[in-house]
């Protein structure tokens, strides 16, 4: 077992924003950013709301068969046909081959937190998980991290943009040399193994020429976790904005009003000393508009810009009706979205979504809308067996990595070391010196031929000991190196980039190492509500 502590309190030191600390620890000067008391409370408000399921059921089985999905998730879709049925979100972006490994951490964890949550609220409780696929940043998408046999993180990417700002719904990964080679980066880093047979053709199979960033996401995320009963959900889907239709017409019709909330809002965060996750200019409408390419919907007085094209208001929502699915919401408005189309009754948010959400909740009531109960999704780093024998060898505690590593290490040197040893290794030979001097002073008087050939004993003795003493610091330079090494080893592996495991390394490094069981030993060893760090140890794991 690692004999650092399993739990690693969250703190400034490791980069936790003081408004989500707050959060975290029931400060009442964050309450009033989050106005939803229970999970209880939201599920009465939320009874008796009407929702279009059954077009809802159709969009969820469409998209997740097209994922390859299991049986069990569309058994949870069909639970939405119970008007009691409420839904427990998480999401991401779509990164390259799954992302940062934190995505399949929410996915196991909504999973999870979904099964006790219908036990607590006596109603079924569905999992779904929000694939961000209106967003538009490539470079946030396009590249994942994997760990070599140093424990380097090295990127792998496809860098092939497209010729314009799309959604990553939409950008496909035609460029098959591109894509080729991407595979073929991730192949060489991670090698072969017993496993790795398996996780490749899943690769092949799920990465195509054909899909998009979101459609080869989804497809992965379903071979590794729909088992369990995870949906999926891309809101890039048209009848999905066929759906929200109304919704965007808010965003426009509304606009004084969603500006005076926010900036009051945001006004009362900064004054009780918080920083804004997300700043917006003040003629943002937090609408896109997908005019040759994803571009935000701007606003002067009565006339909205996208780039230089000036609309009308009732030419705005012409657009909007004529054609929904070029209109997608920014990131102030999509949590919005997304309790408009779904009975959310919780959403499970990392720092910097809690953070942010503080910004956006009072634009439930402009909207109508019953404002979710927000939860901190639990977060973890894996310790590998080898990186545990480091831990329990130096005693090194989870706290000790994150600070300055050089410290960490000449302090294991000290300790290892004897930190005097070139002035005992000096007074050593003068110690035996002086007694050689000596012996040879007061007892040899009585033949004064020995003095040469004692010079010539003393000259090999000391010619010995400075063979010895170059030995010792060879050994000590040795030892201190390999120490050196594996305790950046280990700071590379377990926190990558200066940052936690799971914001880095990608699922594969794991799963070519310890197969696709590893997916079962996570979602066993993941405490869905924990709001500390969860560091957890693979002394337990057999695959």
């Amino acid at each position: 077992m690692v004999k650092m502590n399993n739990l690693v309190k969250p703190t400034k030191a490791l980069k936790y924003s003081d408004i989500y600390l707050d959060f975290i620890n029931g400060k009442e000067t964050v309450k009033t950013f989050y106005p939803a008391k229970s999970l209880v409370d939201v599920a009465s408000q939320l009874d008796g709301v009407h929702y279009d399921r059954r077009r809802l059921i159709s969009i969820l089985t469409k998209q997740n068969r097209e994922y390859g999905a299991s049986e069990k998730t569309f058994e949870n879709i069909e639970k939405l046909k119970n008007e009691s049925t409420v839904c427990l979100f998480s999401g991401q972006q779509a990164g390259l081959f799954g992302g940062p490994f934190l995505i399949v951490i929410k996915a196991l964890a909504i999973v999870k937190a979904a099964r006790q949550y219908s036990k607590q609220l006596n109603c079924s409780v569905i999992p779904v998980f929000w694939i961000a696929g209106d967003d538009h940043d490539f470079e946030e998408v396009n590249h994942t991290f994997v760990l070599n046999n140093k424990a380097e993180a090295i990127k792998i990417s496809y860098d092939t943009p497209p010729l314009i700002r799309s959604s990553t719904s939409e950008i496909i990964l035609s460029d098959s040399s591109e894509l080729k080679k991407a595979k073929a980066s991730l192949k060489q880093v991670l090698g072969e193994t017993d496993f790795t047979d398996n996780l490749y053709q899943m690769i092949d199979a799920t990465y195509t020429d054909r899909d998009t960033f979101v459609s080869a996401f989804g497809k992965l995320m379903a071979s590794l976790i729909s088992q369990y009963g995870l949906i999926l959900f891309s809101p890039g889907d048209k009848e999905a904005k066929r759906m929200a239709v109304d919704f965007f017409r808010d965003i426009v019709e509304k606009q004084d009003e969603l500006h005076e909330y926010l900036i009051d809002t945001n006004n009362r965060i900064k004054q009780l000393g918080y920083h804004l996750q997300v700043d917006k200019k003040e003629n943002a409408t937090h609408l896109f508009y997908n005019l040759d390419g994803r571009k935000p919907v701007l606003r002067e007085g009565d006339k909205f810009f996208v780039d230089e094209k000036i609309f009308t208001k009732d030419e705005l929502l012409k657009c909007i009706e004529m054609h929904p699915e070029d209109f997608s919401p920014d990131v102030m408005t999509r949590p919005i979205l997304q309790s408009y189309l779904f009975p959310v009754v919780s959403q499970k948010g990392g720092a910097s979504e809690i953070a942010y959400l503080a910004q956006v909740n009072r634009l439930f009531d402009l909207f109508g809308l019953v404002a979710p109960f927000y939860k901190a999704r639990p977060s973890a780093t894996i310790v590998e067996k080898k990186y545990e024998k480091i831990i329990d060898e130096y005693k090194i505690e989870f706290e000790d990595i994150i600070k300055d590593i050089e410290q960490v290490i000449n302090k294991i040197l000290m300790e290892t070391f004897p930190e005097d040893i070139e002035m005992r290794l000096y007074e050593l030979r003068k110690h035996i010196e002086s007694h050689f001097d000596d012996f040879k002073s007061t007892t040899l008087k009585f033949d004064t031929s020995l003095e040469s050939f004692a010079r010539q004993t003393y000259g090999k003795i000391d010619y010995a000991l400075k063979t010895f003493e170059g030995k010792v610091f060879s050994a000590h330079k040795k030892k201190s190196k390999e120490t050196r090494e594996r305790i950046y080893r280990l700071w590379h592996a377990l926190y990558p980039h200066r940052n936690f495991q799971e914001r880095s390394v990608n699922i594969c490094y794991f799963l070519s190492k310890y197969g696709f069981d590893f997916i079962d030993f996570l979602y066993n060893k993941i405490d869905c509500e924990q709001k500390e760090h969860q560091l957890i140890s693979f002394s337990e794991y057999d695959s």
